[in-house]
């Protein structure tokens, strides 16, 4: 009840970026799905599929700072439409093409989307909440976003069938999928009407804020620097960058390691997403208690270690049912505290600096992301299904523990948290 106590207090600016969420969560579920599978109808390589996957990253590390900048001149508000209307576009483009180099302009564009609706939500969140809900602010937005995540794969997961079934081809052809891509967009392209009709931020920071430092007493403007203090925001980057390289080898090819390893369709392969983003949606709604009775810090370093043995049945473990089971536990575990971890991050930030350091976040995310991707596409290209797979969940954990262990050294054994 105090849980939904701090909702019913969410401003309508809040309730807007909550909306918007929903629409982002369907078209992100159905999208990472198939995305893929899509590809593969087309004959492209496991090569061009890791590059395809990569490329909106590697994007986003490029323009991220720059993006960071304009959003802080801006504010977030102005951001996320720009994102949110680059990925439809981008979403269309990749349902309409077959041709192997447009994809790729299209997967620019989708990370410069990518760029500006990232770096601007975490702002957008503390310039319209207070430190009462800030955390179930957070949460609730990532909640949402991983619970039509549910949705989109449960009902999505049917879609190529329902396309088939009306075209009298198979689910796996071409123009099924490409038919579910075009739902795909049309979902990101109603992810931009709530944001359209948000307003001035009404609590919390301005939306946008002045850009560059102000003139000092004696009437000269000091040279300013990007970030007033440079270690703390290395120390909140290094972790998660760790994080993103390892599960950029594994996290964007598990449709094609479950489908390959235990031969599922569509449909039981969207269930078995499905259950992860429901998992992943009920601990994420329970984190904000958890962080309230332990710290911030103390709780995400809890549940993180605690996905790790669960990561391990998932990528050497033979037998579905105990896979299926490890998959939705390790991914609510490890996904329940980056809520929590944003909000703290974000506290550590000056206010005229936090645009700046979640594009820094985000180009760090995207980095480790696109720089795995690239190499897991490369590398299973060559070693095959299994040795290949084998590799990445290897080094994934490997990434993931070393993660862990220099968050606890960074903030709880210093005391911040």
């Amino acid at each position: 009840m105090a849980l939904l106590q701090e909702f019913r207090g969410f401003t309508h600016n809040a309730r807007l970026l909550l909306a918007t969420a929903f629409f982002v969560g369907l078209s992100m579920a159905v999208g990472g799905l198939f995305l893929n599978f899509y590809l593969q109808s087309m004959g492209l390589s496991q090569q061009f599929i890791g590059l395809a996957n990569a490329l909106p990253s590697l994007v986003l590390v490029v323009v991220g700072l720059p993006a960071g900048r304009l959003i802080d001149r801006y504010g977030p508000r102005w951001g996320l439409l720009v994102g949110t209307a680059s990925a439809s576009a981008a979403g269309f483009g990749f349902a309409l093409t077959s041709v192997p180099a447009a994809l790729l302009a299209f997967a620019v564009i989708q990370g410069v989307g990518a760029a500006f609706g990232f770096i601007s939500i975490a702002p957008f969140q503390m310039a319209n909440s207070t430190d009462r809900e800030r955390v179930a602010l957070f949460s609730a937005q990532a909640a949402l976003i991983t619970g039509t995540a549910f949705l989109g794969n449960l009902v999505g997961s049917r879609l190529p069938a329902v396309f088939g079934g009306w075209l009298g081809v198979p689910a796996e052809a071409l123009l099924p999928l490409r038919l579910t891509m075009l739902v795909v967009a049309a979902l990101w392209a109603l992810a931009v009407l709530p944001i359209a009709l948000s307003g001035p931020s009404t609590t919390g920071l301005p939306g946008a804020l002045p850009v560059g430092p102000q003139p000092d007493r004696t009437g000269k403007t000091p040279r300013r620097r990007l970030l007033s203090n440079p270690g703390t925001v290395g120390r909140l980057l290094l972790p998660a960058f760790l994080v993103s390289l390892g599960a950029g080898q594994t996290m964007p090819f598990l449709n094609i390691y479950i489908s390959g390893k235990f031969g599922v369709d569509f449909r039981s392969l969207g269930v078995f997403f499905a259950l992860g983003a429901l998992g992943t949606t009920l601990a994420t709604l329970a984190q904000p208690r958890l962080a309230a009775r332990m710290g911030k810090m103390e709780s995400v370093l809890i549940v993180q270690a605690a996905s790790i043995p669960f990561l391990l049945i998932l990528g050497f473990v033979p037998v579905f049912w105990l896979v299926a089971i490890s998959f939705v536990v390790r991914t609510a575990l490890m996904n329940m505290g980056n809520p929590v971890y944003q909000a703290f991050a974000q506290e550590q930030i000056p206010p005229g600096e936090r645009a700046t350091y979640s594009s820094l976040s985000a180009i760090a995310w995207s980095l480790g992301w696109a720089i795995g991707s690239a190499f897991s596409g490369w590398w299973r290209g060559l070693a095959g299904f299994e040795a290949g797979f084998n590799t990445m969940f290897g080094l994934m954990t490997v990434l993931y523990v070393t993660a862990i262990a220099l968050m606890y050294a960074f903030f709880v054994r210093r005391g911040t948290t």
